[in-house]
This record gives C-alpha cells, sequence and structure tokens, in this order.
C-alpha cells in the first residue's frame, strides 16, 4: 500500500473505532433548565412574551426581562396581580380607598375598578384574554362566593352548578371559563370542576364521582387543576376525558397551569409541608423540577404556577431560609439514549462505507 494510503487508512479506521466510545456518556436529564432569581417577588403566572405578573412589596408587580414596573393601587395600602395576557394587560386585585378589596384590570398604564356585584365589597380578578376579558370571584349579600365575567364594561355572575358556591380560575380566548363550583349541597361530592361557555355552565367529566377543582385552561381548551383520587391528584383534561397525571413519591399533585402544548406545571405536596416541589408534565412524564436544574446553588422550587409556550415557567422557591420568584427558562437540549445511539450507529456505517471508498481508490492506484 502506498505511503498516503496508508495514512489515509490509519486515520479512516482510528476515527471510526473511536466514534462508539463517545457513546457511552453519564446519564444526564433530558432537558435543562437554567434558573433567574427574582428577589422579593411572588410569581403568579407568565405570558409568551416571557412577562411575569405577581407581587412585590404588597403591591401588583409586572415583571419583563428589561425590568418591573409596579401596577400601584386601587387607591388603598395593597393590590395583587393574578394573571395576564399576550398583551401584558393585567388582572388581580386591590385594596381601596375605603377598605373594600376590588378587582383590577390593569391596561395602556393604569389600572381600573372592575367594581363588585350586587352591593357586594369584594371582587378579584383571577384570568384575563386577549379580548380583555376577566373573570374572578366576588362576594355578595343574598348571593354568597361567586364566580363572574367582566366583559363589554360589564360584571356578570356566571352561575354555578347547583350550589351556592363557584370560583372562577381561567379564561381563554374563545370566551370559555373554568374553575369548581359545589354541586349539590351537602351532597357526598359536592365540588366539581366546571367548563362555562356561550352562557352554559357544565361539570367536567372526571375519572370518579369523586371531587376535582380546574386551576387554568389553554387556547385549545385543554384543562388542568386536581381530581380526588383518595388524594388530590393533577389532571389533564382534553378532547372530552379527564386523564390522571399521577404523582412522585406518594406526593399529592396539583395542576396550576398549562400552554398549548399541553404541558402542566404546579406542585407535589401540600402547604405548609416543607416537602413541597414544583413539577412539569410533558410528553406524558411527570418530572420534579428540582432534578432539572443544577443543584449547585442550593435552591429548591417548591411550586410551579405558569408556563408559557417556549417552555419558561415561573416558579417559586426556596435556598434555606431565602425565598422568592424564580424564572426558568430551557438551557439546553441532550438527544434522547435512543437517538445518541442512532447517530453513533450513522457515524459506524459513515466509517465503514468511507474505508471501502479508500480501499477500492488505494488498489486503482
Amino acid at each position: 500500500m502506498r505511503p498516503f494510503c496508508s495514512l489515509m487508512w490509519s486515520l479512516t479506521v482510528a476515527a471510526s473505532l473511536a466514534a462508539p466510545a463517545v457513546a457511552a456518556p453519564a446519564p444526564v436529564p433530558t432537558v435543562i433548565y437554567s434558573v433567574t432569581e427574582l428577589p422579593g417577588f411572588m410569581p403568579a403566572a407568565i405570558n409568551n412574551a416571557g412577562q411575569i405578573a405577581g407581587v412585590r412589596d404588597d403591591h401588583a408587580w409586572l415583571w419583563s426581562p428589561g425590568g418591573g414596573i409596579d401596577l400601584g393601587t386601587l387607591g388603598g395600602a395593597s393590590s395583587a396581580a393574578s394573571a395576564l395576557n399576550s398583551a401584558g394587560e393585567v388582572t388581580g386585585y386591590s385594596t381601596t380607598a375605603g377598605g373594600q378589596t376590588h378587582a383590577f384590570k390593569y391596561a395602556n398604564g393604569s389600572m381600573s375598578d372592575l367594581g363588585t356585584l350586587a352591593g357586594g365589597d369584594y371582587s378579584s380578578g383571577t384570568g384575563i384574554n386577549d379580548a380583555g376579558q376577566v373573570v374572578g370571584n366576588f362576594n355578595a349579600p343574598g348571593t354568597g362566593y361567586g364566580a363572574f365575567l367582566y366583559s363589554g364594561g360589564t360584571m356578570k355572575n356566571i352561575g354555578t352548578l347547583g350550589g351556592d358556591f363557584a370560583a372562577a380560575a381561567g379564561i381563554n380566548n374563545a370566551g370559555q371559563v373554568v374553575g369548581t363550583s359545589i354541586v349539590q349541597q351537602n351532597g357526598p361530592y359536592p365540588v366539581s370542576a366546571f367548563l362555562h361557555q356561550n352562557g352554559v355552565m357544565s361539570k367536567l367529566p372526571g375519572w370518579s364521582d369523586d371531587s376535582s377543582g380546574a386551576a387554568a385552561i389553554n387556547q385549545k381548551g385543554q384543562v388542568t387543576g386536581f381530581g380526588w383520587d383518595g388524594g388530590e391528584k393533577a389532571f389533564l383534561y382534553t378532547d372530552g376525558s379527564m386523564r390522571k397525571l399521577g404523582s412522585l413519591n406518594g406526593l399529592l399533585s396539583w395542576g396550576t397551569a398549562i400552554n398549548n402544548l399541553g404541558h402542566v406545571v404546579g406542585h407535589l405536596g401540600e402547604p405548609p409541608n416543607p416537602s413541597m416541589f414544583g413539577f412539569v408534565y410533558a410528553d406524558g412524564v411527570m418530572r420534579d423540577l428540582n432534578t432539572l436544574i443544577d443543584p449547585a446553588p442550593g435552591w429548591v422550587v417548591q411550586d410551579a404556577v405558569g408556563i408559557n409556550d417556549a417552555g419558561q415557567i415561573a416558579a417559586w422557591g426556596c435556598r434555606g431560609d431565602e425565598c422568592g420568584g424564580l424564572l426558568l427558562q430551557l438551557a439546553s437540549h441532550v438527544p434522547e439514549p435512543q437517538a445518541m445511539a442512532m447517530l453513533l450507529a450513522g457515524l459506524a456505517l459513515l466509517g465503514l462505507a468511507w474505508r471501502r471508498r479508500l480501499s477500492a481508490a488505494c488498489r486503482c492506484a
């Protein structure tokens, strides 16, 4: 064999033999999140622009990658943001100068009072869609605690499933509202997740006759929350059926938010249990978020409250006695073991083909 061919042959064999050696890396998480600290901030929701609504220093805040904005109050001492839409419009509640608590809508740089219903002194916004419609809850004499829809400048009681209590949790751009309502006074399973659309409130079908509650809805009409299965378990409602998302380490689980890909976040464990952990559910698998972040900084993600379509997660965590808001962002994607095996097999085949071609070229030479 000529010197050049001998050299190339050696290099090709060495390369092809070296490829499989890269195939056995130490196990790593499929997804890894970077953590951005949001000191003094308690997040409540996140939109697709990465803005986060929540509370800081007893005031409603809107955090953006460039900084935060104090949304002020309705004249009282405190306020809190609960939800926001894709345009950064926010809803929540605030105390008034007269000492009442009212739902608000923050848009175009100012906070407006949404009022109350039927002479009541309490209301709170819990969801807002891109049309600026707000849902929330109120308390009024003779009505009790109810759910409202605020649209076109008017607040309307959307009723209950039969009892004297309902609480709205979220609304999508189609105007579908979800929440929790008493179904039957003094019944064996009195509380159920509901879906309100076209003026009608309906019970979401559960996996049993036990209690359930809805926490969030996405633009596809998928819903998450909790259902009773000897203890609360997170669920995903889609295409007319409710699926249990399970749990980890035997802990109870609640779904708190869902994006348009059907990915769910929430928490495992029940407050004030110190063993509370935030989770993410995607592609049929529930994962403890603490297994997907770098443990070195010492943060323990205790609750995940929002997730957007880019996979950014608004969360709450603690590091020793220090607690605060966290923004989790996908930092990298690592090939699955099967994908890695296929890649290495392809490299081996490529090396074999190259050796055959080189051998033939050298014989001709």
